[in-house]
């Protein structure tokens, strides 16, 4: 992927609606579950390493990896430290090196996703957690997923049956992106349905009031997700526990 990609989805990472509640909703859970500042925490498939530059200036000793050498090469020259390009699902760090780990929109593009959370489980500290989030529901793929290389989308349980219960507890489990999904729904089907031409990307909403309004949707959705479940949504959320017992 060329530079200018990198340099506009670093900047979309930044601004767009979407990333910035999602961003709120990973530092809330970091609040909940106390996690200190001296935490080691891995972004794996970090992309150009944005979140993890965020993690690094609140004081957080963060690292990412990814498969793309030209995102961990962008992210570096952005003064983001501890990127490191890894080949495939193996991660070159020691077993239960990593207090937190994010594997935020990453394991839908990865065809074996089992042996990405075995890989993950391996990286994580007995009682370290793990953060998930994945696009919902097959039957709502599209282009974007086409796009975007997905093998897949999920229901929460098909995520929960790659994860090793007696590896984790499930601490959170919810449906997310709710208030927005008739909506997203109703687009995506009338498109379908009269063969229009979907947008290519999620992301691709331009305007700076669709932006404003889209984030003050989202990010009211955002506090009620600090104390409920949501049933549906686009997206699902789910923070584990590593258990003392799981190696």
């Amino acid at each position: 992927m060329e530079r200018d990609f990198y340099n506009t989805y670093f900047e979309v990472e930044k601004s767009h609606w979407w990333f910035r509640v999602r961003r709120n909703i990973i530092f809330w859970i970091f609040s909940k579950y106390k996690i200190r500042k001296d935490a080691k925490v891995l972004d794996y498939g970090c992309g150009s390493g944005f979140l993890v530059g965020e993690f690094q200036e609140k004081g957080f000793d963060a690292f990412g990896v990814d498969i793309f050498k030209e995102a961990i090469e962008f992210g570096s020259g952005r003064g983001i430290n501890n990127l490191s390009q890894e080949s495939g699902v193996k991660v070159n760090f020691s077993d239960s090196y990593f207090d937190v780990i994010l594997a935020m929109d990453v394991i839908e593009h990865i065809e074996d996703d089992k042996s990405a959370i075995k890989e993950i489980e391996r990286l994580l500290k007995p009682g370290g957690y793990l953060i998930i989030t994945v696009p919902a529901y097959q039957w709502m793929w599209g282009v974007q997923d086409e796009v975007a290389h997905h093998f897949r989308r999920y229901n929460v349980s098909s995520l929960l049956k790659i994860v090793d219960s007696s590896s984790f507890s499930v601490l959170k489990k919810s449906y997310f992106n709710t208030f927005l999904f008739f909506p997203i729904v109703a687009v995506r089907f009338v498109s379908k349905l009269f063969k229009i031409k979907e947008r290519e990307s999620d992301f691709d909403i331009n305007g700076k009031l669709a932006n404003f309004l889209f984030y003050l949707i989202f990010n009211l959705e955002s506090k009620f997700l600090k104390f409920i479940d949501f049933p549906f949504g686009v997206s699902i959320l789910i923070v584990l526990g590593k258990t003392d017992s799981g190696k």
